[in-house]
């Protein structure tokens, strides 16, 4: 026996102490419990103990910077329930902090861990990766935890042993933090020191699955009464809707209570703009996404001018911009007088699950709903592509395809384009992903990459999309070289204008975000992908039912983008119309003025 192991045996017992795991074991054992089965990250000095206590059991998946591995771990939780990103002390894990913000908006069970320092290392020298400068007075080791913290993030780093007979508890803390992340849907940071890899500490026993995580107490009461309200409103009502936020995204308990209730009782919903995705669009009773002046004119009337009670479910706390058509006092819904709202303040939900279960035994005639029919631009072979149809090309291509397509829109104009898609229920559960609320841009290729992963796992035929503006599509084109090592299928369809257009006011060289002799598709070739440049409808369609059918490895469609207002779809129109406004442009001001009063 070491004399580490001798001690603990002097003081417990030599069966205890040959029980005892090292760290590095302890937390393949809390991750595999988890469901863990790939982490995302670069590697690093400070790291390398990990890695190598990691390497044999999960897939350890590089990344070409820890920004974009720590995003694609943003994507993996948003498919998988749980993301995990792995980078070594400071200079990789502050890079992180954007995707941690992002996560804490988006809400995602995100694990960040880092390694550190061994606690034997700690002294008064300030060590390489420290954020220490020639002038300071004093080692500084701790910027990064306290960079986590400042964005509310439950952040730590594990501790040794503290008295030589008596094993540390790293493993039960690691263990803890995890299920923090895994029961509230947070991110959480932990540093490693590298010493304590190989240690050992001590034993713990995990729950028999997931469902028996040590949870909250469940103290409300009252959903029995909640329901009889709702019942009661549901009585009087004869168009009822069920309206949907975002932070029911990752509890598939409470998205299977909601759906049946609506198939049972033939009640519509619709959700929040940041919630679009997670419900089937191809079902008869969804209508879609919701964002007041921004949404679709036959589903806004019908919502506006038909319903007359509303079930709101699951929408965030406070109200956020985004959310509400941009503070325009045009999203009715949330002035909606006769309607019941169900924010879920309890762990998991538990509060809107156990009410929406006493709802489902409820006597209630099922009503007459009929579906809102929303025209159908006939889309003629030679009119040109642009974003101004480019969403009503790709439902139809949908429309007469069975594999789902699968979404992930870049921030800017692709993003806000996306709205008006119609997304099919897909393997992943998911059709539609991306960061709408934070909004860092530079994340679509990243959480494509979570999400093509997935999907080649599970052999799966659904077909994986994103669509990008030239900008952001600069941001993150290096991830492409992880598609031809994993050899994952995506189709990128490259809107390009060579400027950041959303939100233009001006003439300046910032705006412009690439040349026009760049070549991407000899780019796209580097990496082993094919690419076409297609500036007609017929050459899109044909071009893209050819990549969706092979769907092997990188196809890239470029489509030559006009900003102007012809050749804009309304929600980047309207939009633009907003941000001029809120700049204080005259001309916009009035503009914008008019569409809120109705006149445009």
């Amino acid at each position: 026996m070491s004399k580490e192991i001798d001690l603990y045996a002097n003081n417990f017992g030599e069966t205890y102490a040959n029980l005892l795991p090292n760290l590095g074991q302890a937390m393949v054992d809390v991750l595999r419990f988890f469901e863990c089965q790939r982490i995302y990250g670069v590697g690093g000095d400070y790291a390398a103990n990990l890695i190598a206590a990691f390497e044999k059991e999960f897939d350890i998946c590089p990344s070409s910077n820890e920004m974009h591995a720590a995003f694609t771990a943003c994507g993996q939780a948003e498919v998988e329930g749980l993301g995990v990103c792995l980078t070594t002390y400071t200079v990789g894990s502050l890079p992180c902090v954007s995707a941690a913000a992002l996560a804490v908006t988006e809400k995602l069970p995100v694990i960040f861990i880092s390694g550190a320092p061994g606690e034997s290392e700690i002294t008064n020298m300030a060590l390489h990766h420290t954020v220490s400068s020639c002038s300071t007075w004093k080692a500084e080791y701790d910027a990064a935890l306290e960079s986590f913290r400042a964005l509310g993030i439950k952040a730590e780093r594990l501790q040794g042993q503290r008295n030589s007979a008596q094993p540390n508890v790293a493993a039960e803390q690691f263990f803890r933090l995890i299920s923090h992340a895994y029961l509230n849907k947070q991110p959480v940071f932990i540093e490693i020191p590298r010493d304590l890899v190989n240690q050992k500490t001590q034993a713990i026993t995990m729950p028999c699955s997931l469902i028996d995580l040590p949870q909250e107490t469940y103290l409300l009461k009252g959903a029995h009464a909640v329901a009889k309200q709702i019942i009661s409103k549901l009585q009087q009502a004869k168009k009822p809707l069920l309206f949907l936020g975002v932070k029911a995204k990752l509890n598939p308990s409470l998205l299977h209570l909601i759906k049946q209730f609506c198939h049972q009782y033939n009640i519509p919903y619709v959700t929040s703009w940041l919630a679009k995705g997670i419900l089937d669009e191809y079902d008869s009773l969804s209508l879609g996404a919701y964002n007041g002046v921004f949404s679709p004119v036959e589903m806004r009337a019908y919502i506006e001018h038909e319903v007359d009670y509303v079930l709101e479910i699951a929408t965030s706390i406070n109200q956020l911009d985004t959310n509400i058509a941009f503070a325009t006092g045009t999203h009715l819904l949330f002035e909606f007088e006769n309607r019941t709202i169900l924010k879920g303040t309890a762990q998991l939900e538990k509060d809107i699950i156990t009410t929406f279960e006493y709802l489902l035994g409820a006597e209630l005639t099922s009503f007459d709903f009929t579906p809102v029919q929303t025209k159908k631009l006939p889309q003629r072979k030679e009119d040109r592509i642009d974003f101004h149809n480019l969403t009503s090309v790709l439902n139809q291509l949908q429309d007469s395809d069975d594999n789902a397509y699968i979404y992930f829109p870049e921030i800017g104009n692709s993003y806000f384009a996306s709205y008006s898609l119609r997304t099919r229920n897909s393997s992943l559960g998911r059709s539609w992903l991306t960061n709408p609320w934070y909004a860092a841009m530079g994340t679509s290729i990243p959480y494509a990459r979570a999400a093509c992963r997935k999907l080649k796992q599970q052999r799966s035929s659904d077909v994986a999309i994103v669509i990008t503006g030239d900008g952001g599509f600069n941001f993150q084109l290096n991830d492409l070289i992880h598609f031809l090592r994993d050899e994952l299928n995506i189709i990128i369809i490259y809107m390009r204008n060579d400027i950041f257009h959303l939100g233009k006011s001006g003439d300046a060289d910032i705006y412009n975000c690439s040349d026009k002799t760049f070549n991407v598709i000899g780019l796209v070739n580097a990496f082993g992908g094919q690419g076409k440049r297609c500036t007609s409808v017929g050459e899109f369609n044909d071009y893209f039912e050819y990549c969706a059918k092979e769907n092997n490895g990188i196809k890239l469609i470029e489509v030559p983008a006009i900003p102007e207002d012809q050749f804009q779809c309304r929600e980047i129109s309207l939009l633009n119309v907003y941000i001029k406004a809120k700049n204080g442009l005259p001309d916009a001001v009035k503009q914008w003025q008019a569409i809120i009063d109705n006149k445009l």
